[in-house]
Formats: C-alpha cells, sequence, structure tokens
C-alpha cells in the first residue's frame, strides 16, 4: 500500500471501512446509554404505550421527576460509567485514526497492516484531542466569566441581551476555529506522517495561508449534520415506533 496523491483522497474509496467504524461506534454507544436507560425503565416509563416519549412532553415535567426521585442513582452509575467512557474516547480517537489512515492510503487495505500503521499515529492524536477538548473547555469558561460581567440594564434589556449574544457568538466562532485548527493537525499527522510538533506547524503554515477555509471548512458538512438530524427526528415522528407494527421499529431504528 502507498500513500494517495493531492487531490485523490475521497470517502466513496473506502465504503466498507466507514460503515464497519459507524458500526462499531453505534455498538459502543448501545453499550454506554444501556446501563443509564435500563435504570430509567425502572420507573415505569418504558412501560407507557408511548415508550420514552413522554419524558419530553409537557415541558419535560416526568424527565424532572425522574430525575428528582432517582438522581442518585443515575448519578451513581454515571460515576460507575466513567472507566467506559474514558474507553470510549479512546475508541473514538482510535477509529478517527483508524478512518484517516485508511482514507490516506491507496490499494487493497489489510487489517494488520491498517492497525500497524493506526497504531503509531494513535498517541499524538490522542494528546491533540486531550488539547483541543481542555482548549475548548477554556474559550466557554472564559465566555462565562465575561457573559457574568455584563451589566444588566433594566432600562436597556435588549442591549444586555445583545451584549451577551454577542459574547457567545464570539466564543462559539472561537471554539469552531479551534476545533477547526486541530482538524488540519490530524490531517498533517497522518498524511504527512509528520511528528505532532511538525503537524501544529504545518497546520499553521495551512491556517495562515488560507485562514476561513482551515477554520471553518467543517460547517458546510455540520450543516448538512444538522439538517440530516432535523429530517431523521420528522422521520422518527411520522414512523411513530410506539404504535403497533416491526416495519416501524425496524424503520425507526434505521432512522
Amino acid at each position: 500500500m502507498s500513500a494517495l496523491g493531492p487531490g485523490q483522497i475521497a470517502a466513496r474509496r473506502r465504503p466498507g471501512l466507514i460503515l464497519s467504524l459507524t458500526g462499531l461506534r453505534i455498538l459502543a454507544g448501545f453499550c454506554l446509554a444501556w446501563p443509564l436507560a435500563a435504570l430509567v425503565a425502572q420507573t415505569g416509563v418504558g412501560l407507557r404505550a408511548d415508550g420514552d416519549r413522554a419524558l419530553f412532553e409537557g415541558g419535560g415535567y416526568l424527565l424532572l421527576e425522574v430525575l428528582r426521585v432517582r438522581g442518585g442513582e443515575l448519578e451513581a452509575v454515571a460515576r460507575g460509567l466513567l472507566p467506559v467512557v474514558a474507553l470510549g474516547l479512546l475508541m473514538t480517537a482510535a477509529c478517527n485514526d483508524t478512518l484517516l489512515v485508511g482514507l490516506n492510503l491507496h490499494g487493497r487495505l489489510t487489517l494488520r497492516e491498517l492497525v500497524a500503521r493506526a497504531s503509531g499515529r494513535l498517541p499524538p492524536l490522542v494528546v491533540l484531542g486531550g488539547g483541543t477538548a481542555l482548549g475548548q473547555f477554556l474559550l466557554i469558561m472564559a465566555g462565562a466569566i465575561a457573559l457574568g460581567s455584563v451589566p444588566e440594564y433594566l432600562a436597556r434589556p435588549v442591549a444586555t441581551t445583545a451584549a451577551q449574544a454577542s459574547i457567545w457568538l464570539v466564543v462559539a466562532v472561537a471554539v469552531g476555529a479551534l476545533g477547526g485548527f486541530s482538524d488540519i493537525v490530524k490531517a498533517s499527522l497522518v498524511r504527512h506522517d509528520a511528528r505532532l510538533v511538525e503537524a501544529l506547524s504545518l497546520a499553521f503554515k495551512c491556517w495562515r495561508h488560507r485562514p476561513i477555509r482551515a477554520s471553518f471548512g467543517w460547517l458546510p458538512y455540520a450543516a448538512l449534520f444538522v439538517a440530516a438530524a432535523l429530517l431523521a427526528g420528522k422521520v422518527a415522528e411520522v414512523v411513530d415506533v410506539a404504535r403497533p407494527g416491526a416495519w416501524r421499529v425496524g424503520l425507526g431504528f434505521l432512522v
């Protein structure tokens, strides 16, 4: 196997790899959500004809009641799941690493070589992911502190709201730009088989050449994702898995 040339990387070249990694992440998500879902089901929500939809009807009153009654147990389960969450984050990084390596290679993929190449890139990707998450968290905390310092004028509530919205807009732009820069660094790590410091330097050069595209190149895909999520929600509402019919359950699962 050899690296692809510039402009030859495309997701459609590896549909099997993408589907396999997606299935693995879905399975891991089920394993993570199952204990919490089972605990909520013990409250009797799962026995209702309309399923868990009742949790979110009427302003989410039933959800608040479940949190009040089972809050301690849910917190205990969440604490017990922290190692699983850490393992899930590591697996997410490994899946992203494997996907980037697979898309960067030309020729038939063998599992042994793919794992060998991906494992070498995993440590810097984990460090990069942790640093990016920490940086985004600090930006959000700085935004929250700045938001608290905005004076609230009773006579000018619109001006106060506009100032608060402006702060959150700046924070959202900064968080998104940091995430976009991190994606460029990930691509540099895999594409150029570089060390983390070298990848940061390459990403900075790319950002300096095309700052808008490097920082916000993910926006079109995010818009498509939001549109797909809204469409899936609408389809799920129309299908209504609470009504009888195996096809409804199957279609709801696919959605």
